[in-house]
């Protein structure tokens, strides 16, 4: 699939098929988030990936909308590392949640490429995360991703966007200057 067509084609995934998730394709799309840029390449992101089901089961409790993460095959939860966040964008704020959602992006485009389905979930309780994953202090969770490939019920395989519900280009692109 041509890129920009995997860009299309991507929608949220919140049902999908029983069947297991080959671990090459598990395999292909966290290198693809591996290989995300990073503010002075320093990839301050972890994937603990889940797929034992009473795993699952806690993981999706530990949420506030769970139910694709205990129905997925498989799930990804991405982390950031606070020693690896020096930098900050605008002098502001870290620069973490950005190179993050990058490298979930890749990993949601490249598995859209392979067939399956995802979606991102973060509206959870860090604490009950921490706990469950044995997640260690200075460590982040940003995101939960239920992967694996699309029920019938949620469209079954990726279909191209429609482009209504989008804004028009003139309504979010400006050249030069601030324009709205």
């Amino acid at each position: 699939m041509e890129l920009l067509d995997t860009i299309r084609a991507y929608r949220p995934c919140r049902q999908f098929q029983p069947r297991p998730v080959p671990a090459e394709k598990i395999k292909g799309v966290l290198s693809a988030a591996r290989l995300a840029p990073s503010q002075n390449n320093l990839q301050p992101w972890r994937f603990v990936v889940v797929q034992d089901d009473e795993q699952k089961r806690l993981l999706a409790q530990a949420c506030v909308r769970g139910k694709p993460v205990s129905e997925a095959p498989v799930a990804i939860v991405a982390f950031s590392v606070e020693e690896d966040l020096p930098v900050t964008i605008g002098g502001y704020i870290s620069a973490y949640p950005l190179d993050v959602a990058v490298a979930i992006d890749h990993l949601r485009l490249a598995a859209t490429s392979e067939g399956l389905g995802t979606s991102w979930i973060v509206d959870f309780h860090e604490d009950k995360i921490r706990t469950l994953l044995g997640v260690p202090e200075g460590i982040h969770p940003i995101a939960v991703i239920p992967i694996g490939f699309p029920s019938e019920n949620n469209g079954g395989t990726h279909t191209p966007v429609a482009p209504e519900g989008r804004k028009s280009p003139d309504e979010i692109i400006a050249y030069n200057r601030y324009a709205w």
